[in-house]
């Protein structure tokens, strides 16, 4: 997978709805709003700060998605692909490829579709614009509902295709153990701790033959 596609889906995933769900600080902190400007006298420690700002605030925005959004999914039927991955060695490519392809889209409607709430709402409670109305409300519900199907559509696709990745490879599925990052606790690098029933099977092996008997138990000859 290339270096560019993965940075990319980490933008959109964490970095963009970290920017929005960042803006809702702006009329309760000052220093926050200070770095969120385009001022280009600041230096680099402004946009630094504002950087690692909207990516802590990305990942705290993705638990929330975790905590609401991907139950709501699981409610309406959109079942959890868990898998051991063990035998993804053979096609790791492939794996790689569904999560930037689909979940990292998936990442980046759900947790914007969290950060747009969040921060509206923030701005629409503590702030008296006039540009905030009952028409932004409407816009903003249209918005919503588009991010929510874009999130389910990228979802649904997610696992249904992660499911034939995995007869493909002949996985043998386990538990249903999701994380917030989309991959199972039996998933990645390390191994399932839960034997397969294949092998908890004791292994027979034929009794040795006379012949075979004499040969590795050899008597000594009587003088």
């Amino acid at each position: 997978m290339d270096i560019f596609n993965r940075q990319f889906g980490l933008i959109i995933a964490y970095l963009l709805p970290g920017f929005v769900a960042l803006a809702s600080a702006a009329p309760l902190v000052p220093a926050v709003a200070g770095w969120m400007r385009a001022d280009q006298t600041a230096g680099f420690g402004a946009p630094l700060y504002a950087l690692l700002a909207a990516t802590a605030a990305g990942m705290v925005v993705s638990c929330f998605r975790w905590l609401v959004i991907d139950q709501i999914h699981a409610l309406t039927r959109i079942a959890s692909p868990s898998f051991s991955a063990r035998a993804l060695g053979t096609q790791p490519n492939a794996f790689n490829y569904l999560v930037e392809s689909h979940y990292r889209y998936y990442q980046f409607y759900s947790n914007m579709l969290v950060a747009v709430i969040w921060t509206y709402s923030v701005h629409r409670w503590l702030t008296r614009s006039p540009l905030l109305n009952l028409t932004t409300d409407f816009g903003i519900a249209v918005l919503c509902g588009v991010l929510f199907a874009g999130s389910r559509d990228a979802l649904s696709k997610y696992r249904s295709r992660t499911r034939q990745l995995a007869s493909e490879v002949a996985l043998n599925i386990w538990e249903r153990n999701a994380m917030t990052n989309g991959i199972d606790h039996n998933q990645g690098n390390g191994c399932n701790t839960e034997k397969s029933p294949s092998a908890s099977k004791s292994i027979v092996r034929p009794k040795p033959t006379k012949p075979q008997q004499a040969q590795n138990n050899p008597k000594r000859s009587k003088p």
